[in-house]
């Protein structure tokens, strides 16, 4: 093989921070065939191409002690949302990623604690709500457009940050020893 399908466009999205899972055509398909091919290129360039056990991929951090400016809104997004659906006394899981979304009827706004908690991380309204949710989409991990109007649902590279927010809702005594890995954006 003297060239990697889609290489270019797999660099640039991945590079520019995107995470391609079954939603990202075709350059999903051709990591899935090629994972080690393209495993080995980038590591001939310093990145580490990371193949996620919910098959979908991203590069590893460069500065893992680096916290991106959009990762506290969306770890209280994400905490709100799979509060309110324990809450709920819903599967959280299957209430995450088995339905679309309306901005409009999220639970951000609902309580004076939600509120409270979004003012901390600057997210005052629903426009900036939306913003949040288009970084989001820019990253891989929500679907916006092409749905209906301020709907969205929540894509397969979210577990990243869900599967973090499961994690740590944990009791101590059943939380892994060694779970610690940092969540880019």
């Amino acid at each position: 093989m003297n060239e990697l399908p889609h290489l270019a466009n797999i660099f640039d999205r991945l590079k520019r921070g995107c995470h391609l899972g079954p939603d990202d055509e075709p350059e999903f398909s051709a990591l899935c065939v090629w994972p080690k091919e393209y495993a080995g290129y980038f590591a001939g360039i310093g990145l580490t191409l990371v193949h996620h056990e919910r098959d979908f991929f991203y590069f590893e951090p460069d500065n893992p002690e680096a916290v991106p400016d959009t990762l506290p809104r969306i770890a209280v997004f994400s905490y709100i949302i799979i509060d309110h659906a324990a809450n709920q006394g819903r599967p959280i899981e299957e209430f995450i990623f088995g339905q679309n979304f309306l901005v409009t009827n999220l639970p951000h706004f609902s309580l004076d604690r939600y509120s409270a908690l979004m003012r901390q991380v600057d997210v005052h309204d629903f426009g900036d709500l939306r913003a949040l949710l288009n970084r989001m989409e820019q990253i891989g991990w929500v679907k916006v457009k092409g749905l209906g109007e301020d709907e969205f649902r929540f894509l397969r590279p979210f577990h990243r940050v869900f599967s973090k927010c499961l994690e740590l809702a944990q009791p101590p005594e059943l939380a892994p020893v060694n779970a610690s890995q940092p969540v880019e954006t």
